[in-house]
């Protein structure tokens, strides 16, 4: 199961406090996501803003397949998360495996 990965990264990044749940904490970063994660079960409008957000901070979007950010970030009705930091995010890109879908590019490396 790769999301034993991904939650070890999700883990690493909330320790060093390079994270933000939720639409409303993200919405107050000026800048440095590096990647958005949002869940299946999101609603069209929420994943409609997190798709505007990846657009603001030119990072990816990836939407989770086998889990839920919920169980993950353990916050009752979370859909969303930003990782901060680039190898964090970059490590997390590199596990996705089938556990989470990419929904939008944001940079061109």
């Amino acid at each position: 199961m790769q999301n034993n990965k991904i939650y070890t990264y999700v883990g690493f990044a909330r320790r060093a406090g390079k994270f933000k749940a939720g639409l409303n904490a993200i919405k107050t970063v000026k800048k440095g996501v590096e990647l958005l994660l949002i869940c299946h079960s999101a609603s069209p409008n929420a994943i409609k803003e997190a798709e505007k957000l990846s657009e603001r901070f030119f990072c990816p979007l990836y939407k989770t397949k086998t889990f839920t950010i919920e169980d993950m970030m353990d916050k009752e009705n979370c859909k969303l998360v930003a990782i901060l930091d680039s190898e964090l995010a970059k490590a997390i890109i590199s596990n996705a495996g089938e556990d989470l879908e990419e929904i939008s590019g944001g940079r061109n490396e």
